[in-house]
């Protein structure tokens, strides 16, 4: 019999997959929109692409684990869940607030939902501040000077 563990792993990846390709699909029907170079489409495949195949790979490493008798899944779920939620509300104020903003403060709670809290200290949390403030400002940095697209900007206007 399987440990509560492994099941919740495996349903978990395999709602990741289902969305990823869902993702995947919808990301097929963007258009170009560039004369040179990559376009709107592209990073939105790319990022699909990947969510798919590193979705599948963690549903097949959760496939061929041994058993797990024992093991309670209670965080998985939680932490599962509460990401959804996180996206949801991610997507909700990307508009209105930017991504420079937003994506400063998805990237913050994400990462404390990611760490146990026993393993929580002060050093870790300053780190998880500053990685979350220095990565989506090279990301917007990166998207407008080399890929030539504005994120949206919400409001730093």
């Amino acid at each position: 019999m399987m440990g509560t563990k492994r099941v919740s792993d495996i349903v978990i990846h395999t709602v990741l997959l289902i969305f990823g390709v869902s993702l995947w699909v919808s990301a097929q029907g963007i258009e170009v929109g560039a004369a040179m170079g990559q376009g709107g489409d592209f990073m939105p495949k790319l990022c699909a692409t990947i969510w798919v195949l590193l979705s599948a790979l963690l549903l097949v490493t959760s496939l061929s684990e041994k058993k797990s008798e024992g093991q309670k899944s209670e965080g998985s779920v939680k932490g599962f869940f509460a990401t959804l939620v996180l996206l949801f509300v991610y997507i909700l104020l990307l508009k209105p607030v930017g991504f420079v903003i937003t994506s400063i403060l998805y990237m913050f709670v994400q990462m404390l939902l990611f760490v146990p809290k026993e393993q929580l200290n002060k050093k870790r949390i300053v780190s998880f501040a500053v990685i979350s403030v220095i990565l989506p400002i090279l990301v917007n940095l990166l998207f407008v000077n080399v890929f030539s697209l504005i994120l949206p900007t919400g409001i730093l206007k």
